[in-house]
C-alpha cells in the first residue's frame, strides 16, 4: 500500500526485516513468475478498503501479459471485503462465476 508494490510483510524496521527475509526492506513478489496460462480468478469490489481498486491495479497492472482467455477479473462496485464471503448475494456474485470458471478451466 505504501510503496505501490506487492511486497512480502513488512516487520516495520530493518532489523527485523534482516531477521526474517537478509535484507532491510520485505522482498517485491515478482507477479510476472506467474505463468501466464495458468487460470486466474480476481475478484474485487469499489468498497474494499483492504484491497482497493487502486490496489487492485497495481496487481493487475504485473499481469498484463497474461493469457487473455485464463485471466477473469470481476469488479463488483457495491462490495467490501467481506461481502466475497458474508454477502447476502454472494452466491450468485461471486461463487457461481467462480464455479463455472473452475468448469471450464
Amino acid at each position: 500500500i505504501r510503496t505501490g508494490t506487492i511486497a512480502m510483510y513488512d516487520y516495520g524496521n530493518e532489523n527485523d526485516n534482516m531477521d526474517h527475509y537478509g535484507q532491510p526492506t520485505p522482498p517485491v513478489y515478482n507477479m510476472t513468475s506467474i505463468p501466464n496460462d495458468l487460470p486466474l480468478f480476481l475478484g474485487y469490489g469499489g468498497k474494499d478498503y483492504l484491497s482497493d481498486v487502486k490496489d487492485v491495479q497495481v496487481l493487475l497492472d504485473s499481469l498484463k501479459d497474461h493469457d487473455g482467455d485464463k485471466l477473469v477479473v470481476q469488479y463488483t462496485d457495491e462490495y467490501a471485503h467481506a461481502d466475497f464471503v458474508f454477502g447476502v448475494n454472494a452466491n450468485q456474485i461471486v461463487y457461481d462465476p467462480l464455479i463455472a470458471f473452475f468448469k471450464i478451466n
